[in-house]
């Protein structure tokens, strides 16, 4: 398992930019908005523990869980494939 900082890195650097890329045509392309709502939401929280696993997944993936979470409140996690 990657450390906290090494996580914070990747997410700061790769992943993020990526996941609003992925998100503000919900938002109208307000990316202001798109980042408020990113890091305002329960995926985020998440997202940034790295004992959960989820730095894994690819910016599209959880750019769908977010989306997911906004219309129904619930994160649904993927199924793990093998």
């Amino acid at each position: 398992m990657k450390d906290k900082n090494e996580v914070s890195a990747l997410l700061g650097v790769c992943v993020i930019p990526q996941i609003i890329t992925e998100i503000k045509e919900h938002y109208d392309n307000q990316e202001e908005t798109a980042i408020k709502e990113f890091y305002k939401s329960q995926l985020y929280d998440k997202l940034k523990n790295p004992a959960t696993g989820l730095w894994h997944l690819s910016p599209k993936t959880l750019a769908q869980m977010f989306l997911t979470e906004v219309k129904s409140g619930i994160i649904e996690f993927p199924e793990e494939q093998s």
